[in-house]
């Protein structure tokens, strides 16, 4: 007898995030955590706008804006001296409401998932403990036994497990099949929270101070900073733990004039980093996300943004499955590993190259570190093209499954995004009242999205008898409850309530589409198939 459908282990972000997919989906599950409440401490400090835009498929993600501090920019200090600061906030994006960065405390988005899961009438079950001999899996599902902090043991059995646990997580070591391929970082890191007076210091974004060292200074929401230095340990503490001291001279080291003095610290820790990546992220019914399927440095700010993703990616693949909806089940669940660990992998190789650059030890390249850096990033900075590369990375837009298998783009079709790209976001106007809406917002369901363009204004406009046709023939194979919606660049008499209007065409054109078209969209905001409505054959092809 099965009691749940999926056991989550651990309830940081990436767990909850999970557990929140879960229930908007209505599959059973239960989450568990050893910690008897939530960690006030904050590692992870900035949401990026990709995981904004998914957060806001279950609650108003534009919360953030308004409570959290938007990263602008990245300054650079070499010697003391300012080097360049690299901006992000003119490029004016119009394909999303979450245009930056959002520097916030982690606990503040644990509470934000916390709220959404709530709403659901769902709660973390804490302290609860598992072992690593207390799972073990067969053809028919997992058995876990719970350890509940009154000594009380209790056996569940799930068709799934999946391990949001962190770095050394249990249900990691749980699969039989699964190496952590990587290593330690040889440095040791440093992090402080300080409240910093008299600092002159840039507020609108993270400064990075190199010289024979590294020391980077971080805004946080209520006046403070956290500070992160890295190095061999006897170089930058005087003793086994770090101090408000210690913190202080590496500010007169490192930061430019004018840095201000440590007023006092709510938080002081000395730890280590790793670069690893799980050699898969299933081994049968275990299932890995975040921390226990990758690590990585935090350069860039996306350890906790790839997790959250993770989680997203598995919750509607898991849910389809378990419905009965899957057409090849295993297929769609081996597409988690697919997708998600190709994206570890490019975030591991990236991130350890930037961390690599700041916190490297090496003596020659610290020197030639030192005379570039003036040289180059002044360019670097002066060149939108790289900065926005810059920002497409950090902000995690530029994900794409394209390469995925259960993803496809109509023959002969190539526009500005193609299947597995995220759909570009705009605002529509009403046909009928009440029907405003966002291209996301409509996207925001539980099953896939179908979205039907009518065509750009002029010749190309597809009468309503074809669109209705086209619907028609979708619906025929949408087997899951999947809907349908209609753009339009002239309102006419199809699906009232459905329909919305695009009369500038921006739509149509940051789709690329200058003839009536399509887009399925997955429950996870990615594109599974497009192309125009004269290829509808290949999308029934795809769906069946």
């Amino acid at each position: 007898m099965v009691d749940c459908d999926v056991l989550i282990v651990g309830a940081g972000p990436v767990g909850t995030a999970l557990a929140l997919e879960l229930a908007h989906q209505e599959i059973s599950f239960r989450i568990v955590d050893k910690a008897a409440t939530r960690s006030g401490q904050s590692r992870a400090f900035a949401v990026q706008p990709r995981t904004l835009e998914l957060l806001n498929r279950h609650s108003d993600a534009t919360w953030y804006l308004s409570n959290g501090q938007p990263l602008k920019a990245f300054t650079m200090i070499s010697n003391r001296k300012l080097v360049t600061s690299i901006e992000f906030d003119d490029f004016g994006r119009k394909d999303t409401l979450f245009q930056l960065p959002i520097i916030i405390p982690q606990a503040s988005t644990e509470q934000f998932l916390d709220d959404g899961l709530s709403r659901y009438g769902k709660v973390v079950e804490r302290p609860v403990s598992v072992a690593t001999e207390d799972i073990s899996q067969d053809e028919d599902g997992v058995r876990t036994i719970l350890r509940h902090a009154d000594g009380t043991c209790e056996t569940v059995i799930s068709r799934y497990i999946v391990g949001c646990d962190g770095a050394h997580s249990i249900v990691r070591h749980a699969a039989s099949n699964v190496e952590f391929e990587g290593a330690p970082y040889p440095m040791d890191f440093l992090l402080c929270d300080a409240r910093l007076e008299g600092s002159n210091l840039p507020r609108n974004g993270p400064a990075l101070c190199v010289g024979s060292g590294t020391l980077g200074l971080f805004p946080l929401p209520g006046g403070l900073t956290r500070l992160v230095a890295a190095g061999q340990a006897g170089q930058i503490v005087t003793g086994e733990e770090p101090t408000k001291e210690d913190f202080q001279k590496l500010l007169e080291t490192f930061a430019p004039p004018g840095h201000g003095t440590i007023a006092g610290t709510v938080w002081l820790s000395r730890f280590r980093l790793h670069h690893r990546i799980a050699s898969s992220y299933r081994d049968g019914r275990i299932f890995l996300a975040g921390d226990a399927a990758h690590l990585h440095s935090p350069a860039g700010a996306q350890g906790m943004n790839a997790g959250i993703q993770d989680s997203i990616n598995l919750g509607w693949k898991l849910a389809a499955v378990l419905r009965g909806k899957a057409a090849d089940p295993e297929a769609l669940l081996n597409s988690y590993d697919a997708e998600r660990r190709r994206v570890g992998q490019y975030l591991l190789g990236t991130t350890d190259r930037m961390f690599n650059f700041a916190a490297t030890s090496n003596w020659l390249f610290i020197k030639l570190r030192q005379f570039f850096m003036p040289w180059v990033l002044p360019q670097v900075a002066q060149r939108d093209f790289l900065r926005q590369g810059i920002f497409r990375f950090m902000s995690q837009f530029g994900i794409k499954y394209r390469k995925s298998a259960i993803v496809g783009t109509a023959t002969g079709f190539s526009g500005p995004v193609m299947g597995g790209d995220r759909p570009p976001d705009c605002a529509l106007e009403a046909i009928s009242p009440g029907t405003e809406a966002r291209i996301h917002d409509i996207c925001s369901g539980k099953r896939h999205t179908l979205l039907v363009f009518g065509g750009p204004s002029g010749e190309t406009i597809a009468t309503s008898d074809e669109l209705r046709g086209a619907e028609s023939r979708a619906s025929g194979v949408l087997n899951d409850g999947e809907s349908v919606h209609f753009i339009l660049s002239t309102a006419m008499d199809v699906a009232p309530g459905h329909s919305y209007l695009d009369p500038d065409g921006k739509a149509h054109s940051l789709y690329g589409f200058s003839e009536p078209s399509y887009v399925l969209v997955r429950p996870d905001g990615y594109i599974a198939f497009l192309g125009p409505l004269s290829s509808l054959d290949e999308l029934l092809v795809f769906l069946s």
